[in-house]
């Protein structure tokens, strides 16, 4: 495997501050000639420009061909971005099982039917987008079988002049189909969060063909290598890469069940486990579908999994979601074959319109919370005012916020074409766009509620000193929390140190936590109803709790103004104390059936065996818990990898849902990693 150590420094040694030249410098060079084209025209003339133009770089190394040339952007003028030009929302998972059955051959020809059948200018127009995109596709990857050829590399040639257009033959074509699609997506079309979904799935009936463990392996070991090669070592939200797909996070999803409820687990699912355990490196994530009722031997493959590629891996509770997207209306059959794309975000393949500011929305719900307290009546219980205050001011917020989306005109009134278009089943059928409403089977709005911790720790100190001690009144705290605590240290000492505090599963303030999140669902769902909209909830902030938290004054915790909030499903930092039990069993009371997704990430000083890590994982999900990931490294080896970051290339942690090289975070953020509980 010294090829593939090569390319693993490759990704390594990278310059995280370049382009991907040749891209960038043929849509420079022509940017006039696009500018003289009508709007309509641009994306395919844009397209061909690249498909024709750019190289077909293939090192010694490569086993599966696709990658971009790089340099840092000479010119003083930015990039070249015309309306109507090639570009894409992303955030979308690629048909794998079709483009491997029928080609992208295949897919044109039922384009073809239906614009015939439809007849309108507007289907005759999508088909001939698609088809020059398509056929763009071809030329490029001819020219890459050749330049295959001039390398020796004759698998590599052979599989270049069938795939992605034809279908794929064996396991090699199978996965240069699937890269050569993701790379173009990625790359060349340019945009983030492109996912290939349940890849142990869509590969397996070309691994039974001819079952070879340790070629597979091998062959997987290289396939997962070029996910890395796309963003290098940059990161999500400091010192971005400067391309189109900046920050891009990879997902393959494993296990899962299918619609008669038998788990799916196969012999992929163990030899992409195993291929990863030889790289060690941050992409893909790996998004582990589970649930209480497995077998033995699965739960056995998902603690090896935990505990040896702790950061690259997410555990979801496939029962809570399977059964989330059926209670909200979702198709049996597309229920059963959910996805993930985009920071722990679930996707229905081929049927969920994607466009992010319609999929999207991360709300400042601590604000909220705060702006309840203030409305809240003064009479009667004090916590039943703020919950009842609560639930009516995120509505009304909610609502004005889908209106907006509504308001700003998301859908175009001018034909237009996008290639992942050709990947929804409903804009095949239509011949209409994603950005024409060709896609909208599931008008589903994505709504993600941060600062769960801070308002169950907030409503027990309301609860203890206004209505069981009936130690002040509320207008009393309200000028206590208007004075950001100025005159108050004793109380706010009391505050932070004394008062229950979410995370350590004390009923009486986890339950008051629940009680929040289900106001802000209730919110969430009436004002869906209202406005269109089918409202999937999460208790989710990704990495913008900072973010909110400086806008936001002083609050009954003890969290003064400006201070962070609390980060997804996890308690404030340095309030949970009991342990990780503890821990999870105040995360399980949360309403996570009513939700579609979330984040709780655990650092562990030292690596658990997989027999602890199966154990809590049972316990978690027995209890309706939805989502885990793991960090194991201690404090020790992050405070040396910010003096010494030289000795810690290739150091992960997990972030929210995906991991990233902690030497490459900001200083912030690795400070916030450090100040994780430790456990």
């Amino acid at each position: 495997m010294d090829e593939v150590k090569r390319l693993i420094e490759k990704v390594y040694s990278c310059d995280n501050l370049a382009c991907f030249i040749e891209r960038e410098e043929i849509l420079f060079a022509n940017k006039e000639a696009t500018k003289a084209l009508s709007i309509q025209e641009r994306y395919l003339h844009e397209a061909n420009l690249l498909f024709n133009g750019l190289s077909t770089p293939i090192e010694p190394e490569d086993v599966f061909a696709g990658r971009m040339i790089e340099s840092r952007w000479p010119h003083s003028e930015p990039f070249s971005r015309l309306p109507g030009g090639i570009r894409s929302s992303g955030h979308i998972t690629l048909p794998i099982s079709k483009i491997l059955s029928i080609g992208l051959d295949g897919m044109m020809a039922e384009i073809a039917v239906n614009a015939e059948r439809i007849g309108s200018e507007e289907a005759r127009y999508f088909e001939r987008q698609a088809r020059g995109c398509i056929d763009g596709i071809r030329r490029f990857c001819l020219r890459y079988a050749e330049a295959a050829d001039d390398m020796g590399k004759r698998e590599m040639a052979m599989a270049l002049r069938i795939v992605p257009n034809k279908p794929a033959y064996d396991l090699y074509s199978a996965l240069q189909s699937v890269w050569m699609v993701h790379f173009i997506f990625s790359c060349i079309i340019g945009s983030r969060d492109f996912a290939p979904g349940r890849l142990d799935q869509h590969l397996l009936p070309f691994y039974r063909r001819e079952p070879n463990p340790e070629r597979a392996t091998t062959l997987l070991s290289y396939f997962l290598v070029k996910f890395n090669e796309i963003t290098g070592t940059a990161t999500d939200n400091y010192a971005k890469k400067p391309t189109p797909c900046q920050a891009t996070k990879e997902y393959i999803t494993l296990g899962g069940r299918d619609i008669d409820g038998n788990w799916q687990f196969n012999e992929l699912s163990c030899l992409f486990i195993k291929a990863a355990q030889r790289l060690h490196l941050p992409q893909p994530t790996f998004n582990f579908r589970i649930g209480i009722g497995m077998p033995n031997e699965v739960w056995q493959l998902v603690g090896e999994a935990a505990s040896t590629l702790d950061a690259q891996c997410n555990f979801f509770n496939d029962i809570l979601i399977h059964d989330k997207l059926l209670n909200s209306g979702i198709r049996p059959e597309d229920a059963c074959n959910y996805t993930f794309t985009a920071c722990n975000r679930v996707d229905l393949p081929g049927h969920l319109h994607n466009i992010m500011p319609r999929i999207d929305q991360f709300h400042n719900s601590f604000v909220w919370f705060r702006e309840a307290i203030f409305k809240a009546s003064t009479e009667g219980s004090a916590v039943e005012a703020v919950l009842a205050t609560l639930r009516s001011v995120a509505e009304e917020a909610i609502a004005a916020n889908m209106r907006e989306v509504q308001r700003k005109q998301i859908i175009h009134d001018r034909f237009c074409f996008n290639l992942e278009s050709i990947f929804l089943d409903s804009c095949v059928q239509s011949c209409r766009d994603l950005w024409r409403g060709g896609c909208e089977e599931y008008c589903w709005n994505h709504l993600m509620f941060s600062g769960i911790a801070n308002m169950a720790d907030s409503l027990v100190a309301i609860k203890r000193l206004i209505d069981d001690e009936k130690r002040m009144t509320f207008q009393e705290l309200r000028d206590i929390l208007d004075a950001n605590f100025n005159g108050h240290k004793t109380l706010l000492a009391e505050l932070k140190t004394r008062m229950p505090k979410y995370g350590n599963g004390i009923e009486e303030v986890d339950c008051l936590g629940a009680r929040a999140a289900n106001a802000l669902i209730d919110a969430a769902e009436a004002a869906g109803l209202k406005e269109g909209f089918l409202a999937m909830p999460s208790l989710y902030s990704l990495t913008h709790h900072a973010r909110f938290g400086s806008v936001i004054g002083a609050t009954p915790d003890g969290r003064l103004k400006g201070e962070t909030i609390s980060e997804n499903q996890s308690p404030v930092h340095d309030m949970d104390i009991i342990g990780p039990t503890a821990l999870l069993k105040s995360v399980a009371l949360l309403p996570l059936k009513r939700c579609i997704c979330g984040g709780l990430n655990l650092k562990f000083a030292q690596r658990l065996s997989s027999d602890l890590l199966i154990g809590l994982m049972r316990s978690f999900f027995a209890m309706d818990g939805l989502h885990v990931g793991f960090t194991m490294v201690s404090r020790k080896t992050l405070e040396d990898a910010r003096k010494h970051p030289e000795n810690h290339r290739s150091l992960l942690i997990r972030k929210t849902g995906f991991s990233e090289y902690y030497i490459s975070l900001s200083p912030q953020e690795q400070q916030e990693i450090i100040d994780r509980t430790e456990y």
